[in-house]
């Protein structure tokens, strides 16, 4: 795929997404945090979803103590029958919600300089069940209240990149994201004629739990890539996989 420079994104977020809702897992903390908090201050209506209630709340009352509009919703994405509660709680407040981003994501074998010849299937299972099947399961959820021109945004990783040199480390977490890249364009194909627009992205090595004190990208700056991409004008150029602001190799 050619590299293609895309749209510069406003210096000034506040206004990108008035009157947008969105949906963003894993939002309690890390990249979710960040992007739920950078759709409220651009302009949207920013659910956190998160598993613990409690913490929900407090993060989206935080948003709106500061004049920004919020809400949260609780689901484990490994559960279907949680994910169908979250969609019947949300509709009643929002019928319809314009972006969905799917940040929810394990990294089980980050540690473990396992080789893909001795995986632990039952490490493969479980970082499946949510990287890529909680993925498929929050998309068949809230595609049917998603109105034309809506967004859906992977967060992805190099990991999972087929293009280069193969890495021989975190297979469980590698092959998600790789299969996690496939549905991305997939479901962009599918959806093309309601015209969502469906793409993938890498927010490189984030300071969260998951990547580390070491890492180098502060979740504020992974956020903006998430929201460059709810904000950018429609475009038939959907299923994309995006490092910043610019498309890259699968």
């Amino acid at each position: 795929m050619a590299t293609r420079v895309a749209t510069q994104q406003k210096t000034d977020v506040q206004g990108q997404l008035d009157g947008k809702t969105a949906v963003i897992t894993g939002a309690g903390r890390g990249i979710g945090k960040a992007i739920a908090t950078a759709f409220a201050r651009a302009g949207a209506c920013s659910i956190f979803v998160v598993r613990d209630r409690e913490l929900g709340e407090t993060l989206a009352g935080e948003q709106r103590k500061q004049g920004y509009t919020a809400d949260c919703g609780v689901a484990d994405v490994t559960d279907a029958s949680q994910i169908s509660m979250l969609v019947l709680d949300l509709m009643q407040r929002h019928p319809v919600i314009d972006v969905l981003v799917n940040n929810a994501g394990i990294f089980l074998d980050a540690d473990r300089h396992m080789r893909p010849s001795e995986s632990d299937p039952l490490i493969m299972e479980e970082t499946w069940n949510t990287n890529l099947l909680g993925v498929v399961r929050m998309c068949s959820a809230f595609i049917p209240h998603m109105p034309k021109g809506g967004r859906i945004i992977n967060v992805s990783s190099t990991m999972g990149q087929l293009a280069g040199e193969p890495q021989a480390r975190g297979p469980a977490y590698s092959t998600s994201k790789a299969a996690l890249n496939m549905y991305t364009q997939m479901l962009a194909a599918d959806l093309s004629d309601r015209n969502i627009m469906v793409d993938s992205f890498h927010p490189g090595w984030v300071k969260t739990d998951m990547g580390g004190p070491r890492a180098t990208v502060e979740p504020e700056d992974a956020a903006k890539t998430a929201l460059f991409l709810a904000a950018r004008p429609h475009s038939t150029e959907t299923g994309l996989f995006w490092k910043g602001t610019t498309p890259t190799e699968w």
